[in-house]
């Protein structure tokens, strides 16, 4: 019969009548009817290793001889020995919810430390145990209660152990068995685990990232010493990375709460906002923690033939590909991707345009009766093929801009060049990116109107109450576009929140707090007054407000919202949606005309490789300081010195 591995997932054939084969795919041993073993009557307790130590520590003191630890390894294998005996070590005596995992992982912690400092046999009865239930788990793993045993493996210290190449080689394939069962989980589990990743402190969190990305280095690494890069890519089937590459993401999704992974006892969904200002919540660990984007790239990813994984990923095609985990993907190598995509896109424009240029001469050859044989470009047609040229006056910028880049918005992945209306000079990039600091400095300045600035963030925001146009905030969205697709950095006080809406990520209140902290603090004393005369103390009801030119405007948040008191009741509701007025509602008109013109830009399939944060970086470049001390260290002058008063 045709059927699929319980672990892996691949389709196999086997006889009708067997009740037990091995995986051809993952090796690993299916039975067909569950035997995962018995559970102890007393499972192992970190009690019982402590119990153990001290009587081969009594025994060596009475007999003078060397530590004799035979009996601790007799317990171990025999508490270990099976799925269901390793599966109930260590427990919590706790329910299994979304927020505990059923496991005293304190307790496990602190017992494999002290079983790592004894002789090697001890971690070979632990890890023998490891592997041959990985191996030959006896039951397809479908239930909540079964997955103990994954975050007792996760703990187990001897698996980032590298003393000598057999040992990793050892590991590794222990490692790669335990990524195989947890990638092919069922989606419900998926998000248990999430969740229990979710509440590991930031080392612990940081190490198991690591820990991943080291397994798909060792993988990559013994691939591409025995594989030229302009050869097939065999990563692409490689199930191992690719269940690595799965378990990563279950940790990626832990790190980000917005993504309404995080659930609570009850089963329901926990937005971000709940994680990051309204009190009580369950899981402080997510509350506190952000890994960085930058701590799940793999550089040994970068090596690989990124263009040909972006066209497959692009194309949809069956393979496996890192695009489809762009967080592994570094930020430099994503900008080589964008810059790799604009030029095919860029070249294939430029086909396109001196098609249609030749069909244009040959049409007006046709109609003035001359022969269209010979019809060629001149030198100079083909120069401009591939360019984009903005022809503006300085004291017009705005209108110019605008009328140019409306005309030609067939024409915007094309190279940028740009040319002052009465000034001599050709564009080698410099007039360029005049042209953009001088037309981000209009459009950005407060008193244009279409921004409104914040002085203790230093950030600005959609003005709700903007006089202009549409088509300026669709102008702003184009150049911004405009700078990334040229690698132009623009020096602009947007906040995260802009990239998030872009991404359409999920917004949080910490979203507003980095732009309107005064606003997000008072937020945060409503929803933290817990006395009950919240509609005498706040006098507030279920009104927006907003400035317009020195005037102040309401806007209800909910029907007859102007007559709704603000509660201890209701309060999380008003906050919320106060918050979402600020965000979405009240700008978002103007939001979706900046969006339009964005991604008539950068409207391919490269963008979506990149977090909001990534943009950010890509519009405004690092937000850190120099070092001008280290970079005084490396630098070489001539025809100066250090102490030249110039340099000085």
């Amino acid at each position: 019969i045709i059927g699929k591995c319980l672990f892996c997932k691949s389709q196999l054939c086997y006889p009708q009548a067997v009740k037990v084969f091995q995986c051809v795919t993952c090796d690993t041993i299916n039975d067909l009817i569950p035997s995962p073993g018995v559970v102890p009557e007393e499972p192992l307790t970190l009690q019982q290793i402590d119990q153990e130590i001290e009587r081969a520590r009594a025994k060596q003191i009475k007999t003078g001889g060397e530590m004799d630890y035979r009996d601790l390894e007799t317990l171990l294998k025999e508490k270990l020995k099976k799925y269901a005996a390793f599966n109930a070590s260590f427990s919590s005596g706790r329910p299994i919810t979304y927020e505990h995992c059923g496991v005293n992982l304190a307790d496990a912690k602190k017992a494999f430390s002290k079983l790592i400092a004894m002789p090697d046999t001890i971690a070979l009865a632990v890890m023998t145990s490891v592997e041959a239930i990985l191996k030959r788990p006896g039951k397809e793993i479908r239930e909540k209660e079964d997955l103990k045993f994954i975050m007792l493996v996760f703990e187990c210290p001897w698996l980032s152990r590298h003393r000598t190449p057999q040992e990793s080689d050892y590991h590794h394939n222990i490692t790669k068995r335990l990524f195989t069962i947890i990638s092919n989980l069922p989606s419900e589990l998926h998000k248990y685990l999430s969740n229990w990743f979710a509440s590991m402190t930031t080392q612990i969190f940081h190490n198991r990232i690591n820990f991943v990305n080291k397994f798909i280095t060792q993988r990559l690494s013994n691939q591409q010493k025995s594989n030229d890069r302009h050869q097939h890519i065999i990563y692409q089937s490689d199930a191992r990375i690719q269940a690595a590459a799965r378990v990563m993401h279950l940790f990626f999704k832990a790190n980000q709460p917005n993504e309404k992974e995080l659930l609570d006892s009850s089963g329901k969904p926990r937005s971000f906002k709940d994680l990051v200002i309204i009190p009580n919540t369950n899981n402080s660990a997510v509350r506190s923690r952000r890994i960085p984007i930058d701590e799940y790239y793999n550089m040994i990813v970068d090596l690989i033939d990124l263009p040909a994984d972006f066209v497959a990923w692009e194309t949809r095609s069956a393979m496996f590909t890192f695009c489809q985990y762009p967080f592994l993907i570094s930020m430099g190598a994503k900008m080589q991707i964008m810059a790799w995509d604009a030029k095919r896109r860029m070249e294939i424009k430029m086909q396109k345009t001196i098609e249609a240029l030749l069909a244009q001469k040959r049409q007006r050859a046709i109609e003035s009766g001359g022969d269209t044989n010979g019809t060629l470009l001149t030198q100079a047609e083909l120069q401009q093929a591939p360019l984009l040229i903005l022809r503006v006056h300085r004291n017009n910028l705005i209108e110019d801009s605008l009328t140019q880049l409306s005309r030609n918005e067939m024409d915007l992945d094309k190279s940028l060049r740009i040319e002052f209306i009465g000034e001599d000079g050709v564009d080698a990039g410099g007039l360029r990116k005049e042209w953009f600091l001088l037309l981000v400095r209009q459009l950005f300045d407060p008193q244009y109107g279409m921004f409104v600035y914040d002085d203790q963030s230093s950030h600005c925001w959609f003005n709700p109450a903007s006089f202009e146009s549409l088509d300026q905030f669709y102008l702003v969205g184009v150049v911004i576009g405009l700078a990334i697709y040229n690698s132009t950095i623009l020096d602009l006080p947007l906040p995260l929140a802009v990239y998030k809406k872009l991404l359409n990520t999920p917004l949080a209140l910490e979203d507003l707090a980095a732009f309107r902290p005064d606003l997000a603090k008072g937020f945060d004393q409503l929803l933290n007054y817990e006395e009950d005369d919240v509609e005498d103390v706040f006098c507030l009801t279920f009104v927006g407000v907003y400035e317009a030119y020195g005037e102040s405007r309401e806007i209800p948040l909910i029907p007859n919202g102007e007559n709704i008191p603000v509660t201890n009741l209701n309060k999380r509701d008003y906050v919320e949606r106060y918050a979402n007025f600020v965000m979405n509602t009240s700008i978002s008109d103007q939001f979706e005309s900046f969006r339009r013109g964005f991604y008539l830009v950068c409207g391919g399939h490269a963008l979506s490789l990149f977090r909001p944060e990534e943009i950010e970086f890509l519009v405004r470049g690092s937000a850190e300081p120099l070092d001008i001390d280290q970079l005084r260290s490396v630098t070489v002058y001539e025809g100066f010195n250090d102490e030249h008063d110039v340099i000085r």
